[in-house]
């Protein structure tokens, strides 16, 4: 998706705090050396990086649903927003414009690159699913927070198994199947295209949101996540 949906651009530059927006990413000032732009697999394999951690942040907000914790509600709902403005808006139309057509021209893996159009549009139902909860599962209603719950593990679930055989068995014959020139050139088009969508700096500034997020419910630190020793014996 590219800045011709100006609002969709703007909802999301402000959710992320992303200051500045639309200078080129990449682009060296003067006298700075050029900086090599990032390849296709670079920036799609990133992108899942944001999709996993938010992920990671709904499976902890699940968890405090199960312990019928009171959460932020702030939390839920932006995260659940940078999917639906991120993943849906922009992540997903990249492939389904530019990846999985290389994969229909010779007919290769087209059982595959069904299922993986399938689970996009599952995955969007279920963003708009959580989207409609977020705002009203923190009440005292149980099965309001248990349908999020459920929301939650299934997307969680299903994506995390989505991006991964994307990173393991599509993406490297993506390489493998397009000549150099036209990898080259499909990594530009991906590049300007995450540009215009995020601006300058934008992913970084999403990162630093979830961040945030991960911060106020305890799993900031990466160190969170090792199991304790005792918990080894």
């Amino acid at each position: 998706m590219s800045s011709k949906n100006p609002l969709s651009r703007r909802n999301f530059i402000i959710l992320a705090g992303a200051a500045g927006a639309g200078a080129l990413a990449g682009c060296s000032k003067p006298g700075q050396p050029q900086v090599e732009a990032d390849t296709t697999i670079e920036i799609l394999s990133r992108q899942h990086g944001v999709i996993y951690r938010a992920a990671a942040i709904l499976e902890e907000i699940k968890g405090g649903i199960d312990a019928r914790m009171d959460l932020p509600p702030e939390i839920t709902g932006g995260t659940v927003e940078i999917l639906r403005l991120f993943m849906v808006g922009h992540h997903q139309q990249l492939e389904e414009k530019y990846i999985y057509p290389v994969f229909d021209a010779p007919g290769k893996m087209n059982g595959f690159i069904e299922v993986l159009r399938q689970q996009h549009a599952a995955g969007a139902r279920l963003i708009e699913i959580m989207r409609g909860l977020s705002g009203e599962f923190l009440a005292k209603d149980l099965e309001k927070r248990r349908t999020m719950g459920s929301m939650i593990h299934l997307f969680s679930r299903m994506y995390r198994a989505h991006a991964e055989r994307e990173d393991t068995e599509l993406l490297p014959l993506l390489r493998r199947m397009m000549p150099q020139k036209s990898y080259a050139e499909l990594s530009a088009v991906l590049n300007r295209a995450e540009t215009e969508f995020l601006g300058q700096n934008g992913f970084e500034e999403t990162i630093h949101k979830l961040a945030g997020y991960e911060n106020v419910l305890g799993i900031g630190d990466l160190a969170s996540f090792t199991p304790n020793p005792e918990e080894l014996s």
